[in-house]
């Protein structure tokens, strides 16, 4: 049943016109107390507000366009994430546009977002993985939502790519060089899930399942997609009696971490132990040995997502689009042949 501000009004004893003053941020004399029990009762009954057919926003300048990050702290520092947000940023600076505001995943009121940043003139960006009920939620509120770098699953628009297929070919690769005993360190970025629920995994498991290689469960473990989680998950399979050859592990930032602790412990890469990684950041070809890695295209994805953001507006895509960017893999120097 739709919501009006009929419903709302009656809720909170005040007029129809004082609720919509309210929702529409005009200028009123009504108390602080009351402002917030409107907003509140909107949002328990999940009112979404409606432009008019002959208000219908035209131009991306009319739109408020946010971003909105499961955990906006980490994903300014992650140099993965921070490259998708700069060009997102920067596609919108060639358009004359800016970021209107950012939010977080916590800032979520069971699942929605605050009302401020909601309506027909509203567009969010999603960085990142988001929970399906969340994504479901906040399309209720908003003009627009489109996903970069998510698992495409609703229909809503998606920018991203083949985490499976890239990780399948990742592992192709060690395959092609002899290596049969393979490790796996890799994360979920969805709190609620687990690892082999994860594209990056399935990929991983796929490769050795058309190789007829058992998986063995000691060799997968879970890094957080932190310097320190790929450390103390590589320190973990270094402790077992017998050992990997080679590892996909799936992000740069584990990798980084891997390194350090293979190193600790007297072994060398590649001769030792070959990795190959996912994401290709900046100091991936400096550290020692470069490392082999696949290529996302991190920039592109955020830039993308902002066209589709503007011919969106402008009517020219009417049913949700997903796009994948492809991946390439970066070969250097942590892979070698297998001569054990």
């Amino acid at each position: 049943m739709k919501v009006t501000l009929k419903d709302i009004a009656e809720r909170v004893n005040v007029s129809v016109s004082t609720v919509s003053r309210v929702l529409n941020n005009t200028p009123t004399s009504i108390d602080e107390e009351t402002r917030n029990e409107i907003f509140s009762i909107s949002r328990e009954l999940g009112y979404k507000k409606h432009m008019k057919p002959t208000e219908k926003i035209r131009n991306i300048s009319e739109v408020q366009i946010g971003l909105l990050l499961n955990n906006s702290k980490n994903k300014y520092k992650d140099p993965y994430f921070s490259e998708i947000i700069y060009g997102i940023e920067q596609e919108l600076m060639d358009q004359g546009l800016n970021i209107q505001f950012t939010i977080d995943e916590q800032e979520l009121q069971e699942g929605m977002l605050p009302t401020k940043f909601t309506g027909d003139n509203t567009a969010i960006i999603v960085v990142g993985p988001l929970e399906n009920s969340y994504l479901q939620t906040i399309k209720q509120q908003v003009s627009i939502i489109i996903s970069v770098g998510g698992n495409p699953s609703l229909p809503i628009d998606y920018v991203t790519l083949d985490f499976k297929k890239s990780a399948f070919n990742a592992v192709s690769h060690l395959l092609n060089l002899g290596h049969r005993d393979i490790a796996f360190i890799g994360a979920n970025a969805l709190s609620e899930s687990v690892i082999t629920e994860e594209a990056r995994y399935q990929g991983y498991e796929q490769a050795l399942n058309n190789a007829n290689i058992p998986i063995k469960k000691e060799w997968i473990k879970n890094g957080s997609f932190t310097v320190n989680g790929g450390y103390r998950a590589m320190k973990e399979i270094l402790s077992l009696d017998h050992l990997p050859t080679a590892l996909f592990i799936a992000s740069d930032r584990m990798s980084y971490g891997a390194y350090r602790a293979i190193q600790e412990k007297g072994l060398t890469i590649p001769n030792d132990i070959s990795i190959i990684s996912f994401d290709d950041l900046e100091m991936s070809p400096y550290i020692n040995p470069p490392l082999t890695t696949v290529r996302v295209h991190k920039e592109e994805l955020g830039r993308i997502a902002v066209k589709l953001l503007s011919e969106r507006v402008k009517g020219e895509i009417t049913l949700p689009l997903t796009t994948y960017l492809p991946t390439e893999l970066i070969v250097r120097k942590s892979c070698g042949n297998n001569n054990k």
